[in-house]
């Protein structure tokens, strides 16, 4: 049995799936000047809902000087900007991203395998679309609030003025091309406000750290006609849903993948899942969202081990000898491995206020850090948000506000949409099944297997691909801001490509 080097080979990959690039920077329509070659080709995005608030976590990958164009998004008024950190995408992608392992053989000559290799899908959303092309004010725009956010200038403004906003930003070195007036324009007559960001002078894109938005009230919509702004012919979207269930489009279509197609070439050490994923994403003219992961306490919560791997799984970072039992243990331990924070013991407590049916309350005043002397003391049979933040690291206890711990699911969407797609925006809503989508899958056919097996006769193992009871421990899953050298030279003593 090939089992020994299974931890190794899936760290590996994941570590890889980890090396983002740094240019990346929080946007909901991206706006430069003409003489600009800037492209967004994709997105990253979180999404909490709750009755008391709606928060939007953002970050793109483009092409161009981060320094030339700025970012501006329709809200709520009332909205406030906050900024976010590093940790929080790292540790989402990285949990939630696919992972395929190879079809279990039997060889006939007393060998098989079924767990030998595996191959990370992390990063194929965020990076598979590519090309295209686009690149103070007058009385009747009210400037609600200044201010800067870590390494950002913002504005929030104002206006029921059709043209207003567009003059403003213009005269305000925002750069906005004309034929944005008629996108923004529709915000504006649907009693949208406005926050817009610029890096603040002398900040390079090193200093980008993501950015979150806090609206009042239930807002389950994604600005997509914001979104087509700056983009390329298609813009990859990674969403990551913070609910109460499991949430979908309610205006696009929705897909998951065939995983019982899924097969293993021994020869090539990868699977056919990207051409299957592109596949069910072209459906429905490329308007299709997959669910890549669903689980119900996803973030506080074990989740269960894959197939024969009994027990649970848990999370270490690079670099450090420490376990995590749960994404929000290891969005902890990776924001120790980036320098947002010191603290790890916050973290203890995170597995039982996961079990929990209370309310989670935040008493600080909107848009107030966590540890501001005006915040207050929540009622009587809620849960302080401020148990869940550990210092910087907020975004936990800033998503659960408002929230049941116990009820709250982490749900991965994708989406690889075309610009015709990008004309309405994103509705969300409760999914019709609110059934589990695991991440990771063992494929059930294998091709090629005489490199595996030699000259032995092969054969699919009986139930393979399938859940089983004979544990082997723990499913380690470890992921991290790995060194791109330090994951290639593992992939290559493990013989490791990807699809």
């Amino acid at each position: 049995m090939r089992f020994g080097f299974v931890v190794p080979v899936l760290a590996a990959t994941l570590l890889a799936s980890l090396t983002a690039t740094n240019e990346a920077e929080a946007c909901g329509g991206c706006f430069a000047p003409p003489s600009q070659s800037t492209v967004v080709s994709a997105h990253r995005m979180a999404l909490s809902i709750s009755p008391k608030q709606t928060v939007l976590w953002d970050q793109i990958q483009y092409n161009g000087d981060p320094e030339s164009f700025a970012w501006v998004l329709p809200v709520k008024p009332g909205a406030v900007i906050e900024v976010s950190t590093d940790a929080w995408f790292d540790t989402l992608d990285a949990a939630t991203t696919t992972q395929i392992f190879q079809a279990p053989v039997d060889c006939g000559n007393g060998s098989s395998g079924g767990f030998g290799c595996s191959e990370s899908l992390a990063g194929r959303a965020f990076s598979d679309a590519e090309g295209g092309s686009n690149g103070g004010g007058g009385p009747s725009v009210t400037v609600v609030h200044r201010g800067t956010v870590g390494p950002y200038q913002t504005v929030t403004l104002s206006t029921d003025t059709p043209g207003a906003l567009n003059t403003w930003l213009d005269v305000a070195g925002y750069d906005i091309d004309p034929s944005t007036q008629p996108v923004i324009d529709a915000y504006i007559a649907e009693k949208f406000d406005f926050i817009a960001i610029k890096l603040v002078p002398g900040k390079d894109v090193k200093a980008m750290t993501p950015v979150r938005v806090v609206q009042p009230g239930i807002s389950p919509t994604l600005p997509l006609r914001m979104v087509a702004i700056g983009s390329g012919a298609n813009v990859a979207i990674t969403l990551f849903m913070i609910t109460e269930g499991r949430w979908e489009a309610k205006n696009f279509n929705n897909v998951v993948a065939p995983v019982d197609l899924l097969s293993w070439d021994f020869k090539t050490q990868s699977s056919n899942y990207g051409e299957l994923r592109t596949k069910v994403l072209e459906q429905n003219g490329g308007a299709s969202w997959l669910t890549a992961f669903a689980f119900e306490g996803g973030l506080l919560s074990q989740l269960p081990g894959l197939f024969s791997f009994q027990g649970f799984r848990t999370y270490t970072t690079a670099g450090n000898g420490n376990f995590a039992d749960s994404i929000a243990a290891a969005y902890v331990q990776q924001g120790i491995a980036n320098g947002e924070t010191a603290d790890g013991f916050c973290s203890e407590s995170f597995a039982n206020v996961g079990k929990s049916g209370l309310m989670v309350s935040n008493p600080c005043p909107a848009g107030v850090p966590l540890d501001d002397p005006s915040c207050g003391e929540v009622a009587s049979g809620e849960i302080d948000a401020r148990t869940l933040a550990c210092g910087p690291l907020d975004d936990l206890a800033v998503a659960l506000n408002g929230l049941h711990p116990k009820d709250v699911w982490l749900t991965r969407l994708e989406a690889n949409l075309p610009r015709a797609a990008l004309e309405s925006d994103l509705v969300l809503q409760p999914a019709a099944s609110q059934e589990t989508v695991d991440n990771m899958h063992q494929a059930r056919i294998g091709t090629n297997v005489d490199v595996f097996c030699g000259d032995g006769s092969a054969a699919p193992i009986p139930g393979g691909g399938k859940k089983t009871g004979d544990g082997r421990g723990p499913l380690v899953v470890a992921f991290g801001m790995a060194l791109a050298a330090l994951a290639a030279a593992a992939r290559r003593r493990m013989g490791i490509t990807r699809a």
